[in-house]
């Protein structure tokens, strides 16, 4: 008969450096339904101006944002 023993490891997130970070934005303003207009994967600036033009030409005010970035898992230290 063997023994086994288990080593149990925490581990930590972290955002990756290395990894380009991206933005989004829809629209969810509306009465009936929402409007939908999305802004693509961009960076945070252009999804910031594509929301105020958005805003200056419909008079919406409503977005969902979306952040997205990378991560590395490591050994808790």
């Amino acid at each position: 008969m063997s023994r086994t023993a288990y080593r149990f490891v925490d581990y930590v997130t972290r955002q990756d450096p290395t990894g380009e970070l991206s933005w989004s934005a829809v629209c969810v303003s509306g009465d009936e339904a929402d409007c939908g207009a999305f802004s693509g994967e961009t960076d945070e600036e252009t999804a910031v101006k594509w929301m105020a033009e958005h805003t200056r030409d419909t008079e919406h005010t409503r977005y969902r944002r979306t952040f997205v970035d990378y991560a590395t898992v490591e050994p808790k230290a």
